[in-house]
């Protein structure tokens, strides 16, 4: 074979090829399952920490514009709320309130397990949970579903 012409890479530079994969066994192929006989259970997969937990409920608020926020943690909701002693490491959410009802700091939600309470902070126009006015600085089990007043700003809780 003539080699001229053609740059012959040093030995190892490339890769030699792969293996032939062997055939599979017959034995060892996946059968077909007859009718009338039932399939084997399917188990997924586990994941580098085993398997994945199922979705643990958790609740949200749907603020009006539609919204979402899933509450993971405490949060303070006003026009521009600022965490205080009350608060400790709450998240502050900032509502868009075009009737000027809410207060800068307006109320205070905390979930506990299953729980979700609101407390009022001492707003100029209250808390209303499902109907009914909230005492200022008590906490107030909020139901699932439940519409929450600040002022006249309309919230959804919901416990999905």
């Amino acid at each position: 074979m003539d080699d001229r012409g053609f740059i012959v890479p040093p030995p190892g530079l490339i890769p030699s090829r792969p293996p032939e994969p062997t055939p599979t066994p017959a034995a060892e192929r996946i059968e077909a399952v007859a009718p009338g006989r039932a399939l084997p259970a399917f188990t997924p997969p586990a994941g580098p920490n085993g398997p994945a937990a199922p979705a643990r409920p958790v609740w949200r608020l749907v603020l009006p514009g539609g919204r979402v926020v899933p509450l993971t943690r405490a949060v303070l909701l006003g026009r521009n709320p600022t965490r205080g002693a009350h608060a400790g490491d709450a998240e502050p959410i900032a509502l868009d309130d075009p009737t000027s009802t809410v207060s800068k700091t307006h109320a205070l939600l905390v979930v506990e397990g299953d729980t979700l309470t609101v407390t009022d902070l001492h707003s100029t126009n209250g808390v209303v949970v499902a109907g009914a006015r909230a005492e200022p600085g008590e906490p107030a089990v909020v139901p699932d579903g439940a519409e929450l007043l600040l002022g006249d700003l309309s919230i959804r809780a919901q416990f999905a």
